[in-house]
């Protein structure tokens, strides 16, 4: 089975990306599949999606579709993945810069000043 973790992630935007943090795409893409398969394994897409949901009145979903979620969170719940990602602080900067470049790219939203995006490929 081919692992399709990255699918909400346009190519371009990755080298793009990378090039901009200096990080090499190879260890940008093992992030994003990291971060991903972490959101899948625990506690699962759907439930995490809807754990935030509740816990913050429905805002964070900026857009759903079949495939994917974007969502815009609290500044602080990127820190637990982050921790448990163990990464430097360079390629965190580069993770999240992704997250935010897509967000916008496919829904045209922004983030406010607390707030971190977040694209994760559903089931």
């Amino acid at each position: 089975m081919t692992d399709d973790s990255l699918a909400p992630f346009d190519d371009d935007l990755l080298a793009t990306v990378a090039s901009r943090h200096d990080v090499d795409e190879p260890t940008l893409r093992d992030l994003l599949t990291r971060h991903q398969k972490q959101v899948r394994d625990n506690p699962g897409v759907e439930d995490i999606v809807y754990e935030w949901r509740s816990q913050f009145h429905g805002q964070p979903v900026v857009e759903r579709t079949d495939d994917t979620y974007f969502l815009r969170l609290r500044a602080h719940v990127w820190d637990e993945f982050a921790d448990a990602l163990d990464i430097a602080e360079t390629d965190l900067h580069a993770l999240l810069d992704a997250h935010e470049e897509q967000l916008r790219r496919d829904t045209g939203a922004g983030i406010g000043d607390d707030e971190r995006a977040m694209v994760l490929k559903r089931s």
